[in-house]
C-alpha cells in the first residue's frame, strides 16, 4: 500500500488502523508531534469557546464571590429596568452586615470612587446596587464594577434573591462578555494544555521504558509519543463532537482519557508493541530482515 507522503494528511492515514498506530511510529519528527499536539488542544477548545460564546451570565460566585455569598435570603427590590433606565422604582436598602449592602437608588444617592475595574463604594466593601441608569456591583475581592444598563433588553427586579443575583450576572455579562469569553478561554485552553501534557507525557514516557524488555519493540522516547499522538486521534474527536452537543468540561477530559488509553490498550492487543513478523516454515522472519 502506498503510504502518503505530505504532513498533516500522513497523520490521518497513521490513525486509520490500529497496526498502523503502531507502524507508523518513526514517521513523525518532534516538530511535527509539537504541532499536532497544539492543533489537537486547540480543536478541543471549540466546545468551550461554542459554550462560552452563547452564555447569557456570569457566576456571580466568580465575579463577586461575597455578594453571591452574603445574598442568602429574599432582596424586597422594585422596578424595572427599560430601555436603559430603572423605572417604577422606590429606594430600597437591604444590609445583610456592616460591610454589604443590596439596594435600589433611583436618584443616585451613592457615589462611586476608583478605576473602571476597581470601583468602591464609600462605607461598603461589597454592594449591589440598582441606579437610575447604572449597576455599582462591588465585591472585597478587589474588584468593583459600573455597569451601564442596556438599552435594547428589557428587565424586572422581583422579591427573589436568585432572580437578583441572576440579573446582575446577566447585565454584567452583556457588558463585560469580551473580556470574560477571552479570559475563561485563555485559562481553559491553558488548563487543557497541562492536563493533556501530563496525561500523555506519562503514558509515553511508559512506552518508552518497555525498550528495557522483551515485549516491545519501541526504541526510543519520540516513538513513543508518536504512538501516543496517534492514537490520541480518535478520542479527541468523539470529545470534540460529543462536547458540541452537550458540553461538559469533565465529560470531555473524560472521553478523550477514556478513549485514548482504551485505543492503546486494543493496539497492545493487535500488535504486543512488536513490529510484524510471519512465521513460514517453522522459521519466525522479520519483514524486511534476512530470511534465517
Amino acid at each position: 500500500m502506498t503510504k502518503a507522503k505530505g504532513f498533516p494528511i500522513n497523520y490521518i492515514v497513521s490513525m486509520s488502523s490500529l497496526r498502523r498506530i503502531f507502524d507508523d511510529r518513526k514517521r513523525f519528527r518532534w516538530w511535527q508531534l509539537i504541532f499536532l499536539f497544539l492543533f489537537i488542544n486547540g480543536c478541543l477548545m471549540m466546545p468551550i469557546s461554542v459554550h462560552l460564546s452563547s452564555a447569557t451570565q456570569a457566576p456571580l460566585s466568580l465575579i463577586a464571590p461575597r455578594i453571591d455569598q452574603s445574598i442568602k435570603r429574599a432582596v424586597d427590590l422594585d422596578g424595572t429596568i427599560k430601555a436603559g433606565t430603572l423605572i417604577h422604582a422606590t429606594e430600597t436598602k437591604r444590609n445583610f452586615d456592616r460591610q454589604t449592602i443590596v439596594a435600589t437608588d433611583p436618584e443616585n444617592m451613592f457615589k462611586v470612587s476608583g478605576n473602571p475595574y476597581h470601583q468602591t463604594i464609600n462605607g461598603y466593601k461589597n454592594a449591589l446596587i440598582f441606579q437610575k441608569n447604572r449597576l455599582i456591583l462591588t465585591d472585597q475581592n478587589g474588584y468593583g464594577f459600573v455597569i451601564s444598563y442596556p438599552k435594547h433588553k428589557t428587565f424586572s427586579l422581583a422579591d427573589d434573591r436568585d432572580n437578583v443575583k441572576g440579573l446582575a450576572a446577566e447585565l454584567w455579562m452583556d457588558q463585560f462578555k469580551p473580556i470574560y469569553v477571552a479570559v475563561v478561554s485563555l485559562i481553559s485552553f491553558a488548563a487543557l494544555l497541562i492536563s493533556n501534557l501530563i496525561l500523555m507525557s506519562v503514558i509515553a514516557v511508559i512506552l518508552w521504558i518497555t525498550k528495557y524488555t522483551k515485549i516491545s519493540d519501541i526504541q526510543s522516547l519520540r516513538e513513543s509519543c508518536t504512538i501516543v499522538m496517534t492514537a490520541a486521534g480518535w478520542p479527541s474527536l468523539a470529545a470534540l463532537f460529543l462536547s458540541l452537543f452537550s458540553f461538559d468540561y469533565g465529560l470531555l477530559m473524560m472521553v478523550q482519557t477514556v478513549g485514548l488509553v482504551l485505543v492503546l490498550s486494543l493496539v497492545f492487543w493487535r500488535t504486543h508493541f512488536q513490529n510484524y513478523r510471519r512465521v513460514t516454515r517453522r522459521h519466525l522472519t522479520v519483514l524486511g530482515d534476512e530470511s534465517k
